[in-house]
C-alpha cells in the first residue's frame, strides 16, 4: 500500500478526497481549532502509551467533520506533558499537556499514527541539504522548461552523492553533508607566489585524508 505524509498547511476536501479516491493511506496533522479542542474535551477516555520519568502520552481517536468537509474523518488526538514530581507524588496538571491532531484514513493506533507523520522530520534536513549543497532554491533561467531540466539535474546529483556514501564512503563520512565533503577531500591548501614576473598558484602535494580517499577511490573502481 502506498502512503502519503503532509503537515497542516496542506488540507480541504478535495485533498482529502484525492487520497481516498486513489486508495493510499495518508496521515496528516490538522489545525487545532477552537471546535476540534472542544470536542477532545469531551472525551474522557484516553489511552497510555508511554510512561517514564519525564514524560507521559496518551492518545485517542474520535469521528470529526471539520466545517470545509462533506463527511466525518478518522482523527487520532495525541496529547503529552512532562511529569511534576513532588516528593513522592507524580503529578500531572491539566494546563500541562501539549496537543497535536492528525487526521487519517488509516486504522492504526494513535501513537503509531504519530511516530509515522513524525518520520517526515527528516525530509526537512533532505531538502536543507539541497539547498545548501546543491542550490535547488537558485532558479537558473526565465524558461520553466529549462528550470525544471536544471532542478532534475540537480536532484540526480544530489542523489548520485547518497548513493557514492553508501557505496563507496567509510561510516564515518557516510553522515557528511556535500559540504563538508568537499572540505574534507576537495578543498586542497595552496599558495601563491611571485617568480620570474609570473603569478603562480602552488597546490600542496600532499592531504590528511589522502588515504581514505585511495580507498574510497578504490572502491569506485569497483563498482565498473
Amino acid at each position: 500500500m502506498k502512503y502519503a505524509r503532509f503537515d497542516k498547511g496542506f488540507g480541504g476536501e478535495d485533498f482529502y478526497r484525492l487520497w481516498e479516491r486513489k486508495r493510499i493511506g495518508y496521515v496528516g496533522k490538522l489545525k487545532w481549532t477552537k471546535r476540534l479542542a472542544a470536542e477532545v474535551a469531551a472525551c474522557r477516555y484516553w489511552k497510555r502509551y508511554v510512561d517514564e520519568d519525564e514524560w507521559v502520552i496518551e492518545g485517542i481517536t474520535l469521528l470529526y467533520k471539520a466545517t470545509s468537509w462533506n463527511k466525518l474523518r478518522r482523527v487520532a488526538i495525541i496529547r503529552k506533558a512532562r511529569v511534576v514530581e513532588d516528593g513522592q507524588t507524580r503529578l500531572i496538571f491539566d494546563t500541562d499537556w501539549q496537543y497535536e491532531a492528525i487526521v487519517t484514513n488509516l486504522e492504526w493506533e494513535p501513537i503509531d499514527l504519530w511516530r509515522f507523520y513524525n518520520q517526515r522530520c527528516c525530509m526537512e534536513n533532505y531538502i536543507k541539504e539541497a539547498k545548501r549543497g546543491f542550490s535547488i532554491d537558485r532558479i537558473a533561467t526565465s524558461d520553466f522548461e529549462a528550470n525544471e531540466l536544471d532542478l532534475l539535474i540537480k536532484l540526480l546529483a544530489y542523489n548520485l552523492y547518497e548513493r557514492f556514501k553508501q557505496d563507496c564512503c567509510e561510516p564515518v563520512h557516510q553522515g557528511y553533508t556535500v559540504a563538508r565533503f568537499r572540505l574534507e577531500f576537495f578543498h586542497v591548501a595552496a599558495t601563491i607566489i611571485q617568480h620570474s614576473r609570473r603569478v603562480v598558484l602552488k597546490l600542496m602535494k600532499d592531504f590528511t585524508n589522502r588515504h581514505v580517499w585511495k580507498r574510497i577511490e578504490a572502491r569506485v573502481v569497483a563498482l565498473e
